[in-house]
């Protein structure tokens, strides 16, 4: 049989709308199957019964995908019943301000399925099935869909859900499927044209909740799909709430977020029952904790979710010297799953969408606990897709609005610039250095007479710093003005886009890009530096100062060594502080300046989370912060491998690795980071004096060791073999 797009009959573009479809085959011992899957806009698939899959995996509009999925395990001998939820959604330029439901979804309105495979029976008899007039469709009309500030979509749900449908025939579509490699007649591409799906299917893992106290309690902050069963006749609402607040939903303080005495967070569902429902949330949910309300006389049977996100695969052979640094690692690495979906994204809660500053952050923190980099590999190509010629990549991708924040750009080239220092598959990036010249050429062009960054008139975004907020995190700048930390940035992002031209070979662009950036630094310290203050000033008027100015000025090295360290000691003073989205560049910038130890305010603002009952880190460190889990927040995951550990992913040492601890304050650590070489596992200890470390290194690594100072005596193996510390593998 040769499959067809089939839509309900009842399908409407534009309107957002959920709809069942169905189709029976009967099979005489199957063993194995494959299908095709592709939908507009999602689709939820269940094989008698059992769940299957979801998706399709978030597209673009430049950039379409299809599902391949193994039913096998899910077909029996005799009647088999395939059906599926396909969600409707409206276009994705006709969306309002924030308001808007999966705004990471791009869709074009219309609504499609799309099923093909054959299954294989025991007896070698192969049997095609795949979608077409064949299959009947429902248009469910017991649920509508709210719009929320920036949260994913919330259900509501009228007597009859699942049960009062009509089924019609569906209707085949004109439409044929096409995957890239196929011929494409005339070069015009559809929405029809799609590639196979870069990453793996999302987890779906059934769990329960514990109930006391007249809530709900996942235990720790969990993504997943709400199910619901109740009867009765009545209404319920379920809240989802990341954690319970003092004050109300416009105006609160967090504290201890399990303090069930305070208020619940949280954005609703509703339900009204007469007689029995079964429910799935379509749209994943997140939550810590849930309240259900109950009216007339509905009553809940059971409450349960299944658990979703990216299947992050981790050691859990990591020991870094005390159960409070164990923990931070916990609630680090939960941040960093629940911020891995079918993209990055920001915060799990709020947005659900991939920007490209915290993109950056969280792509270095995977790289350093993991060999499955396809979610950043994609990341960078969603990004680089939107950029046109002349200006800036998106702040975010995919979206269905455009926006710009002019440093996100750069971020962008930082992240190419570490993939491939990690990776060393310069292949995976080659194909996006014109967009790294575009970017480069869009901030030349943007310097004012100071030469200075000046303002775009866009969201020059930097930080939630606390003075800043009312400026929407961006420095207080008036027009015409420069941005240092924009300037600096600009300088830091030529600096790595050299060394990327310089792998690709290009030596005379490098060098142009240096000269480039020692011209920015040249202006920033003439026009930006205050000798009386030490400190570098926000903008030339220097009326303004923030320790993220200080940050890119070591990092650029633009100061080194001793003034480096002044510097930086001097910017803790500041009213505008870096916040949990600076914390790895401060990181960096201590252990580049050689003042690692000024870290420890900072780092006791994430321990103190664990006395706070976080299980997430939050998205600001401040008691108003919005979101519970944030994944920029997760810097534990790099601090404890690169600098306890000890294993260096440094650009600038790409042909070896570098283990050098960072032992104060602990007597032992043990665990395991990736390199471009594979994993590597560390463990030492203090004893009696001295320093006992233990490597073990794939043997094509080129290793150098270093080992702390002011013990008695050094014992290093690597690989069983004892070597002497300062010494290259």
């Amino acid at each position: 049989m040769t499959a067809r797009f089939i839509q309900p009959p009842s399908a409407r573009v534009g309107e957002e709308q959920l709809y069942r479809l169905r189709r029976t085959y009967t099979f005489t011992r199957p063993c194995t199957a494959r299908v095709r899957v592709m939908a507009e806009a999602r689709y939820k698939l269940w094989i008698n019964g059992y769940f299957v899959a979801a998706g399709p995996c978030r597209g673009s509009i430049h950039h379409r995908y299809y599902d391949e999925i193994d039913i096998g395990n899910f077909l029996t001998d005799g009647e088999n019943r395939i059906s599926v939820e396909l969600l409707a959604l409206t276009t994705h330029d006709n969306i309002e301000g924030h308001d808007v439901n999966l705004n990471a979804v791009i869709r074009s309105g219309e609504v499609y399925f799309y099923l093909a495979g054959t299954v294989c029976e025991e007896d070698g008899r192969e049997i095609a099935i795949g979608t077409d007039a064949s299959w009947e469709c429902a248009e469910e009309t017991h649920v509508t869909f709210t719009r929320q500030f920036f949260v994913g979509m919330n259900e509501h749900v009228r007597a009859g859900f699942g049960r009062d449908l009509t089924w019609l025939s569906a209707r085949e579509m004109n439409a044929l499927p096409a995957v890239w490699g196929d011929t494409v007649p005339f070069g015009e591409v559809t929405s029809a044209l799609a590639e196979p799906r870069p990453i793996p299917m999302m987890t779906y893992h059934p769990r329960e909740f514990t109930y006391h106290d007249g809530y709900y309690d996942a235990g720790v902050l969990k993504t997943g799909y709400i199910r619901l069963q109740a009867k009765g006749r009545g209404k319920i609402t379920l809240t989802y709430g990341e954690c319970f607040v003092r004050g109300d939903d416009t105006s609160f303080t967090k504290g201890d977020r399990a303090d069930v005495t305070g208020h619940l967070l949280g954005h609703s569902d509703t339900f009204y029952v007469n007689g029995s429902l079964q429910f799935e949330s379509f749209w994943f949910r997140t939550f810590r904790f849930v309240k259900a309300t109950c009216e007339g006389s509905a009553q809940i049977v059971s409450l349960s979710f299944a658990e979703t996100g990216y299947p992050l695969a981790v050691s859990d052979q990591q020991d870094f010297g005390s159960d409070r640094d164990n923990a931070l690692w916990n609630i680090s690495l939960r941040t960093l799953r629940r911020c891995m979906q079918e993209t990055y994204v920001d915060c799990p809660y709020y947005e659900q969408l991939q920007y490209c500053m915290d993109t950056y952050s969280q792509m270095l923190y995977t790289a350093m606990i993991t060999d499955d980099l396809r979610l950043a590999r994609r990341a960078i190509r969603d990004f680089a897709s939107t950029w046109r010629p002349g200006y800036l990549t998106e702040a975010r991708a995919p979206s269905c609005r455009r926006q710009y924040i002019p440093g996100f750009s750069l971020f962008f080239i930082l992240m190419m610039n570490q993939y491939e220092a990690r990776t060393g598959r310069e292949e995976d990036i080659r194909p996006y250095m014109p967009v790294l010249d575009g970017i480069l050429t869009w901030f030349d062009t943007h310097r004012n007479g100071a030469g200075q960054v000046e303002v775009s008139g866009m969201w020059d975004f930097v930080d939630w710093s606390a003075p800043w907020k009312q400026n929407e995190g961006a420095p207080i700048v008036t027009p015409g003005e420069g941005i240092t930390v924009y300037s600096l940035m600009y300088a830091y992002a030529l600096q790595k886009a050299a060394r990327l031209q310089r792998v690709m070979r290009r030596g005379a662009v490098a060098e142009e890009y240096l000269t480039r950036a020692e011209e920015v630094l040249w202006d920033v310290k003439t026009h930006c530096y205050d000798p009386e203050k030490r400190l570098f000033a926000d903008s030339e008027r220097k009326t303004q100062f923030s320790q993220h100015t200080q940050i890119w000025a070591t990092l650029t090295g633009l100061v080194r060594g001793e003034e480096a360290q002044d510097l930086l000691a001097r910017s803790m003073t500041l009213e505008a502080q870096g916040g949990y989205a600076y914390a790895y560049l401060w990181f960096r910038a201590l252990e580049k300046a050689g003042c690692y130890h000024l870290s420890a305010p900072m780092m006791e603002q994430f321990y103190s989370l664990l006395d706070q009952n976080c299980t997430t880190v939050p998205e600001t460190p401040y008691p108003d912060s919005r979101s519970e889990c944030h994944g920029w927040g997760a810097v534990a995951l790099y601090e404890f491998t690169t600098m306890v550990l000890g294993v260096k992913l440094r650009d600038d040492a790409t042909r070896k690795i570098l283990i050098a601890p960072y032992a104060e304050g602990r007597d032992h650590a043990k665990g395991s980071a990736f390199t471009r070489w594979g994993e590597v596992k560390v463990s030492w200890r203090k004893e009696d004096g001295t320093f006992h470390l233990d490597i073990f290194a794939p043997d094509t690594a080129p290793v150098e060791v270093t080992v702390p100072h002011g013990f008695d005596a050094y014992a290093v193996t690597l690989n069983g073999k004892e070597i002497p510390p300062y010494a290259i593998a």
